[in-house]
């Protein structure tokens, strides 16, 4: 046995839980959720209380959906069975039973068809873009279709720009730990690319690559065009704008916009 003097420590990376960097560092439910609401009641006149979170991941999203009211309910849908496991254990379990009696996670594909119905259903961090067919992503947004209650709204996120569709780097700094993107590889003919999220620590250990997948870098009016297709009323785009003094942001409603180095925008699409 080793002695406590010789023993070897864990670095950092060893000891990291990658889903809960991934929360901290991409994750943003409380903004997501009153964006939400905001166009929701102004185009319906009432808030909504079911949600369908697509790709949910760890469930965040469906969770703090939950926590919103005794009437709220969310559903939550991944193929990753072990990002399932863990939102049960780290999200759904800490929220306590009352709240977790309203939340079901759905281990299957978003592409199947399901008999789930919810007054908003959503696509989140750009998370369809792993879907890099016109075929897969018209049948998800039919899908989806499918899933929305009368006068139900779709709602996903969009990312362009020049450097969207180029190969680029970003870091971010965090309590503890840094937040590394890698988008690499853009192929211009289809518009795929290779992307990665590290972690680094200050000890010098990395968790590299937390996640790696190849996605499509779908463009505003392919999207328009697939949900107009799909059976949806012409999408309301709304932009990301920044205060330059206080770095908060908001997101107006927009019929043209300048490009930019990188824009985020949200798509919302009623039937």
């Amino acid at each position: 046995m080793a002695s406590r003097s010789t023993a070897r420590k864990h670095t950092l990376a060893e000891q990291a839980d990658r889903f809960a960097l991934y929360q901290e560092a991409v994750n943003a439910p409380a903004d997501n959720i009153d964006f939400i609401e905001r166009v929701y009641t102004e185009m319906r006149g009432a808030k909504p209380k079911v949600l369908k979170e697509d790709f949910c991941g760890t469930a965040l999203l469906a969770t703090e959906w939950a926590k919103r009211g005794p009437q709220r309910r969310s559903i939550g849908v991944d193929l990753d069975a072990e990002a399932l496991a863990w939102a049960r254990r780290h999200n759904l379990g800490p929220a306590g039973p009352a709240i977790a009696s309203r939340i079901e996670l759905v281990h299957a594909d978003v592409l199947a068809p399901n008999e789930h119905r919810a007054d908003v259903v959503c696509a989140l961090n750009f998370s369809y873009f792993l879907l890099p067919s016109r075929q897969q992503l018209l049948a998800y947004f039919r899908n989806v279709r499918r899933s929305l209650r009368p006068r139900g709204l779709f709602v996903l996120d969009c990312i362009g720009g020049t450097e969207a569709v180029a190969d680029y780097h970003e870091r971010r700094e965090y309590d503890g730990f840094s937040y590394l993107w890698d988008h690499s590889e853009f192929n211009p003919l289809d518009h795929t690319a290779r992307c990665s999220i590290s972690f680094a620590f200050p000890d010098g250990s990395r968790i590299e690559p937390a996640f790696a997948y190849r996605w499509r870098v779908w463009t505003l009016p392919e999207l328009r065009d697939l949900l107009d297709e799909a059976g949806f009323a012409a999408p309301r785009v709304f932009w990301e704008y920044t205060d330059e003094e206080d770095g908060t942001t908001e997101y107006r409603e927009i019929a043209h916009e300048q490009n930019q180095e990188i824009w985020l925008t949200y798509l919302v699409a009623s039937t």
